[in-house]
């Protein structure tokens, strides 16, 4: 069986392009979603995504056509669950005084819970030892 080699300069452009495509990946998606999307180890999917490779392996062709499939980046976002949902909006009204001030307030405390979600990650769990 012949082995067709490609010359270095189509190999290196093919590796600077999909790292480039990964690093874009890395900017829209954290490291731990795509890992539990593709089934790739946390630690490969973040090395992969900081262009630590040397070839294209069967791991950074997965991360490139997860890159290249926006329907998978979204999969893993699932609905919350109905009775978590009623929870929230129950304790939500419960908290309301029934005044627009209240309103005001309270929507400004959910939008500001949001927005430091958004700035700090949440912090992985210590294990007790």
């Amino acid at each position: 069986m012949q082995r067709v080699v490609k010359s270095s300069s189509t190999r290196d452009r093919e590796l600077a392009e999909a790292r480039r495509a990964l690093a874009a990946l890395a900017g829209r998606v954290q490291t731990t979603r795509v890992a539990a999307d593709t089934r790739i180890h946390q630690s490969q999917v973040s090395r992969l995504f900081r262009g630590q490779f040397k070839r294209l392996s069967s791991n950074v062709r997965k991360l490139l056509a997860y890159a290249a499939d926006p329907k998978a980046q979204t999969a893993g976002v699932a609905e919350p669950a109905p009775t978590a949902k009623d929870a929230v909006v129950r304790a939500a009204l419960s908290t309301w005084d029934s005044t627009p001030e209240g309103a005001r307030a309270l929507v400004r405390l959910l939008k500001s819970v949001r927005a430091i979600r958004e700035v700090q990650p949440r912090a992985p769990r210590r294990r007790r030892s």
